[in-house]
């Protein structure tokens, strides 16, 4: 049986760590002998279990006949395998032209959508490419469980949001929006998840800047999270919140989007990019947007102008959540058929895809 050897970073509590977690995990499940390579940091604060099933899929033996699948996207060792299949995304229209060259260079890509498919292309990838989704665990993210709101009181209606602080993920329109919308006489509150380069990482002089741009006698209240949290307290979060707003402007797969659908909650999101493969006007708000030229951002170059992605509109943003805020058996109902959706996105149907992928790339089977 051929092994596959799967590089990426498992031990992170960042959506690369869990979809890495969930693939390996389904695949193995699934008859597939799988090593992990692990990059990163080892340990995170991950349950005991999750640990030691990444340990002893680290520890495995090396088989002389194996394949690889990585999230590098120009791995240079590719003598030691079979085949070399790069595994990654990007949220723009375009792949950034560095990706290209490494990409070219192994024998396949697997991407988590179409969306992402064309975007490689366009990109000038030659390689096959190959879709294989990305998924969510239904059972730990559910509307079933302990719900974490912070200490809000159960007549306050808590928006939450959970992204990485960049502006590829709005926050700029996501604050003035809902400071604009909402005074401290309104029973509401907005909760950021966040981080910089990592949980427990984030400078609050980023989120005031923003704010000072909405000056207001008694603002709404604002609050920001970066700890670490586990899965379980994740769901908890998820749980706690009445709707959940990201005006994101372009997502590889949008992870945080599909496990809120998984656990009940209406979403409030932009129209545009890759979770629109699950995300719609039945699960939730749509977010009207046009494309516009991506830019810099603070942790890297690689988005430039020749990509574009989505700048989502801030009034549209501010009615959407008032209503969410206002027709709240509305809401309900979003979020409930939002479940109905995410239960069919399994991690289980994501290994079972990327089996299939790799088996194309490779050309024979490896269960």
């Amino acid at each position: 049986m051929l092994q596959v050897v799967f590089r990426d970073l498992f031990f992170t509590s960042t959506g690369w760590g869990s979809a890495a977690r969930g693939i390996a995990f389904a695949m193995e499940d699934l008859g597939v002998d799988v090593k992990l390579d692990i990059i990163g940091p080892h340990g995170g604060n991950l349950e005991p279990a999750i640990v030691d099933r990444l340990q002893r899929m680290e520890q495995k033996p090396l088989q002389s006949e194996r394949v690889l699948i990585t999230l590098d996207v120009d791995y240079p060792n590719k003598g030691q395998y079979l085949k070399t299949i790069s595994c990654t995304m990007f949220e723009t229209t375009k792949a950034p032209a560095s990706y290209v060259k490494g990409i070219n260079q192994q024998d396949g890509l697997i991407a988590p959508n179409e969306f992402n498919r064309q975007s490689f292309r366009e990109a000038g990838v030659t390689v096959p490419i190959q879709v294989a989704q990305y998924g969510v665990d239904p059972v730990q993210f559910t509307p079933n469980g302990p719900r974490d709101r912070l200490g809000e009181a159960d007549d306050t209606f808590v928006f939450l949001s959970v992204f990485g602080w960049s502006d590829r993920k709005g926050p700029d329109v996501l604050v003035r929006a809902f400071l604009e919308e909402f005074t401290a006489d309104d029973p509401v509150a907005l909760i950021i998840k966040t981080y910089r380069a990592a949980n427990g990482d984030f400078p609050m002089e980023w989120y005031d800047q923003l704010a000072s741009g909405v000056p207001k006698a008694r603002p709404p209240k604002v609050r920001i999270i970066s700890v670490e949290t586990t899965p379980d307290q994740m769901a908890n979060l998820y749980r706690g919140a009445d709707c959940f707003v990201l005006p994101t402007r372009g997502e590889g797969v949008g992870l945080p989007i599909l496990e809120s659908m998984a656990c009940g909650v209406p979403v409030i999101t932009t129209g545009w990019s890759a979770h629109t493969d699950f995300f719609g006007p039945s699960s939730g708000y749509v977010i009207p947007y046009r494309l516009d030229r991506a830019h810099p951002l603070w942790y890297t170059d690689l988005y430039q102008p020749d990509q574009l992605w989505a700048e989502p509109d801030s009034g549209a943003l501010q009615a959407l959540m008032r209503r969410a805020y206002t027709f709240r058996e509305e809401a309900k109902a979003k979020g409930q058929h939002g479940r109905s959706v995410a239960e069919q996105w399994t991690w289980r149907h994501s290994g079972a895809q990327f089996i299939q992928a790799i088996e194309a790339i490779v050309g024979r089977p490896i269960r």
